[in-house]
């Protein structure tokens, strides 16, 4: 099971793409790219009130706080980042720049869970009814001694394994994520575990 397929794409999409990605996508000196895009900020406004994101920016401002910049953490990893005298090639202004947009990152992360937590519910009502109708289906077929195809509980599996890390993946991508991704999101896990329940053998 550990040597499986399932398990190396698991590993792919929940470890090594976004820590690759975190470790390297810093490095580039375009700040816009780590920053919260305006387009994305529209987007929420317009789906969820302006009251609702406003409070979502505090959210996301009291938790990078409490976390980051009230331990200590930022200042340290800035301190250690800063200038001399000495010419080191250039290699101060480098690291200088990915702590900085490291930073960025890390807080557009926190912004995009926080508004990803307001469909949370919502989506699992959804998941949970779609889960429950394909058993039902499943039973259904079952007892007329129709026959269940093993190959679409694969897809299935595999596609809910997609939805997962791209669902995660691009909470770091350097594009607009607007908000109703999170409704595309919701729509087809729902039907992929639609579609495995009533495959299930």
């Amino acid at each position: 099971m550990a040597d499986s397929r399932f398990v190396r794409h698991v590993k792919v999409w929940f470890f090594f793409v976004p820590l690759v990605a975190v470790a390297i996508m810093p490095v580039v000196p375009n700040r816009s790219l780590f920053e919260i895009p305006e387009a994305e900020t529209r987007s929420v406004v317009a789906t969820i009130g302006e009251d609702r994101a406003d409070q979502a920016v505090a959210t996301t401002n009291r938790l990078f706080r409490r976390y980051f910049v009230d331990t200590g953490v930022v200042a340290a990893s800035l301190e250690t980042t800063r200038g001399s005298d000495a010419d080191d090639g250039g290699m101060t202004n480098l690291a200088s720049t990915w702590v900085h947009n490291f930073w960025r990152l890390v807080y557009r992360v926190f912004y995009r869970l926080t508004i990803m937590k307001l469909w949370l519910f919502g989506t699992l009502a959804f998941c949970v009814a779609t889960f429950v109708d394909g058993t039902v289906r499943r039973k259904i077929r079952a007892a007329a001694a129709g026959y269940v195809s093993p190959v679409s509980f694969h897809l299935a599996g595999h596609g809910i394994l997609l939805v997962f890390g791209v669902a995660f993946t691009v909470l770091i991508a350097p594009i607009p994520l607007l908000a109703p991704y999170w409704i595309a999101i919701a729509g087809c896990l729902g039907v992929l575990l639609w579609k495995a329940a009533s495959s299930y053998q």
